[in-house]
């Protein structure tokens, strides 16, 4: 039986970004919106930050393990090259979604399909 495409695909490239990756992750997976697929991209990561993915047990996740360091843009290239849905949203290992991003970006680009994309308003929360 062949899976079913997701609806949006989020990318997030990590790169030693254990710290913040828990919260990072949990804010897409609890997301509103459930037709999604998580893909995720460890850049090489020395740190923990591998550990943390793994131990997230959620069919709608993804991994793209590099084997070394190819740095972002590189990275978000080989993610990318994986992606199959209509809709792709990035995300940072250290951004924080609020639950609804999703829904309402989705809903954006399905009512304004004249526009090739979009952003969303973002909040930094402390310097560190």
């Amino acid at each position: 039986m062949q899976q079913k495409t997701p609806g949006v695909t989020v990318l997030l490239p990590v790169y030693n970004a254990e710290k913040y990756l828990p919260e990072a992750i949990e804010s897409i997976i609890n997301q509103t919106f459930k037709d999604f697929e998580l893909l995720i991209i460890n850049d090489g990561s020395t740190d923990g930050s591998l550990r943390v993915i793994k131990s997230y047990d959620d069919s709608r996740i993804r991994i793209l393990n590099l084997k070394q360091n190819v740095g972002l843009v590189k990275a978000l290239n080989v993610g990318l090259s994986e992606v199959h849905s209509e809709y792709i949203i990035r995300a940072d290992a250290d951004d924080i979604c609020l639950p609804n991003r999703i829904e309402r970006q989705v809903a954006f680009m399905q009512q304004n399909q004249h526009i090739g994309a979009c952003g969303s308003w973002f909040d930094n929360m402390d310097n560190s």
